[in-house]
């Protein structure tokens, strides 16, 4: 499959979302006219998943350290912090009424778009289990990392797999919204 074929699957979108529904770990590939149907187990043919990988060498630039009023400039103050918190928080409740009192097929599009990025915090069940999951990923990478200091043995693809495997979820849940928001937008412009 070339590139230009899978930037172009007949729809206006600046991504690439697959033509076949993923079911557990096993991925179905619409055939193309010059491919065959296959199945591929665990790795999804489409796009290619970039990992992390980890090098022994890195390049780094000397920069003098930035002024007060420059710091001030470039990152965000503790009310600025705040501030965002409670914009958040608002939004977050202004939904959960929204959704709560309104049925799935009568949602505009507008209040869908309004959901995107702050769907765990529509549930407090999905938030409790999204803070939980991300505890478990990085304490799996800690424990990791403090195994092998201890050990005196770096070994940076047992730590970048065990990063993928407790990361997975993250993975799949974006996977999943990113369809489902896709197949939601779709349908309400037909």
């Amino acid at each position: 499959m070339t590139p230009e074929s899978t930037m172009n699957c007949g729809n206006d979108l600046l991504v690439d979302f697959p033509t076949s529904r993923r079911q557990g770990q096993i991925f179905t590939v619409e055939s193309t006219p010059s491919t065959s149907t296959s199945k591929e187990q665990s790795t999804p043919p489409f796009p290619s998943f970039k990992k992390v990988r980890f090098s022994e060498v890195a390049d780094m630039t000397h920069v003098d350290f930035p002024s007060s009023s420059e710091l001030h400039q470039r990152w965000y103050t503790a009310d600025d912090k705040t501030r965002f918190k409670r914009i958040l928080a608002r939004d977050v409740r202004r939904m959960i009424s929204i959704v709560s009192s309104t049925p799935g097929e009568c949602l505009s599009t507008e209040v869908l778009e309004a959901c995107v990025g702050i769907e765990i915090f529509l549930s407090r069940d999905l938030a409790q289990r999204t803070r939980e999951k991300r505890a478990r990923h990085m304490i799996g990478v800690l424990n990791e990392s403090g195994r092998q200091r201890r050990s005196e043995r770096s070994d940076d693809e047992r730590l970048s797999r065990i990063s993928e495997k407790t990361s997975r979820w993250a993975r799949d849940r974006a996977f999943e919204l990113a369809v489902g928001y896709w197949e939601l937008f779709r349908e309400m412009e037909e």
